[in-house]
């Protein structure tokens, strides 16, 4: 037993003179450099300011998309204007804005806002006539609000990239998509497509871009300040 004792007080003293021998300009040092994975979220941080009216559990999906994206656009600026954030109404199918609107000139490169799966890419697209767009958007306005498949339509042509835990980014108007597959992984940066108007070509060249979080999308139940905040939070 004193043997036992004895070899356990020698390891112990060990150790501490270990600790203790460690100079404090090295306690200053990082980790040693190399690539670092990026997280698909940010760690959710321990106020929320989302405020109350999307949820308890909306605030905290909100909080963990914080700094996840780039934007789709290099160099450009996240816009602030209302009437191109998620929620603004569109008087003219009776409907609402999900996403977020980029102008930007035709052509111009649109980016994979963060690292993920290709679940959709409009390869073969033809668009609607202005005939089938005005008997879509007349029935909308019957009705009251936009069917699916019509703003389906009224996005054009789209890529749609899935992060995991039922975070789905989409890239809609495009002119053109790259050359992607269904199934395939892009990482954050990856070229996917150029800016058009297919779809609505009355909105003038831009890039819609849709955050959806299982069947909503992010900025539902958000308004002024507190959801230009809330749209700025998801760029790096």
């Amino acid at each position: 037993m004193r043997i036992v004792l004895a070899i356990a007080c020698v390891i112990l003293f060990g150790a501490v003179a270990v600790i203790l021998s460690v100079s404090p300009a090295m306690k200053q040092l990082g980790p040693a450099a190399g690539p670092t994975p990026m997280p698909y979220y940010t760690a959710v941080p321990t106020v929320v300011t989302i405020p109350p009216d999307v949820g308890e559990r909306g605030a905290r999906t909100y909080a963990r998309l914080w700094a996840m994206f780039l934007v789709p656009i290099e160099g450009a600026d996240v816009p602030d204007d209302p009437a191109l954030m998620p929620g603004a109404p569109r008087d003219y199918r009776a409907g609402i804005h999900e996403g977020v609107d980029f102008p930007a000139p035709s052509g111009t490169p649109v980016v994979a806002a963060a690292a993920g799966r290709v679940v959709r890419v409009d390869t073969s697209f033809l668009d609607w006539t202005r005939e089938q767009q005005d008997i879509a958007l007349d029935e909308a306005l019957t009705l009251g609000y936009t069917p699916a498949a019509t703003l389906d339509r009224i996005r054009g042509r789209q890529v749609w990239i899935d992060h995991g835990k039922g975070v789905v980014t989409r890239y809609a108007h495009l002119a053109a998509v790259g050359p992607l597959t269904v199934g395939q992984m892009v990482e954050a940066g990856t070229p996917i497509g150029a800016v058009g108007s297919s779809g609505y070509p009355q909105g003038g060249p831009h890039l819609h871009f849709e955050v959806r979080i299982g069947d909503d999308y992010y900025g539902d139940g958000l308004s002024g300040d507190a959801l230009t905040r809330a749209v700025w939070r998801l760029f790096r």
